[in-house]
């Protein structure tokens, strides 16, 4: 059964949440590192910087599922269920042996804001199921 579009607006709300804490909590480490930065140097960084290329992969479903959300958006529910499952996919710890795997599980460690956002899109995603 296809995602009600409600239940994906919810996944969408906690997928965007967790996105800004892991953000957050990469801006801390980076700039633990190099110095506190002005919020555009560190928006270029994590556009540009390949130390924060992992976040691309969390990015790109946030923006897949935004797509399918349009009002006009004349995918199929195979679609919505294929975009669900692939953030699944991505957000199970230990997933894979890929890079965003290893950061975000990092991440879970060091961040109590992303393993907060992280339980809340997995209840989200859940709720999706029905």
């Amino acid at each position: 059964m296809a995602p009600r579009f409600d239940s994906l607006q919810d996944v969408r709300h906690d997928l965007l949440d967790l996105h800004r804490a892991l953000v957050e909590a990469e801006r801390r480490n980076y700039e633990r590192v190099r110095g506190r930065l002005p919020d555009r140097a560190f928006l270029e960084a994590l556009i540009n910087d390949p130390a924060l290329g992992w976040l691309s992969a969390l990015t790109a479903l946030i923006v897949r599922l935004d797509e399918l959300l349009e009002e006009d958006s004349p995918e199929p529910a195979s679609e919505r269920e294929h975009c669900v499952a692939q953030i699944r996919k991505l957000l199970k710890p230990a997933a894979g042996a890929t890079e965003f795997h290893r950061k975000y599980a990092e991440a879970l460690q060091q961040s109590p804001d992303v393993v907060v956002a992280h339980g809340k899109a997995m209840l989200a995603l859940e709720r999706a199921k029905t």
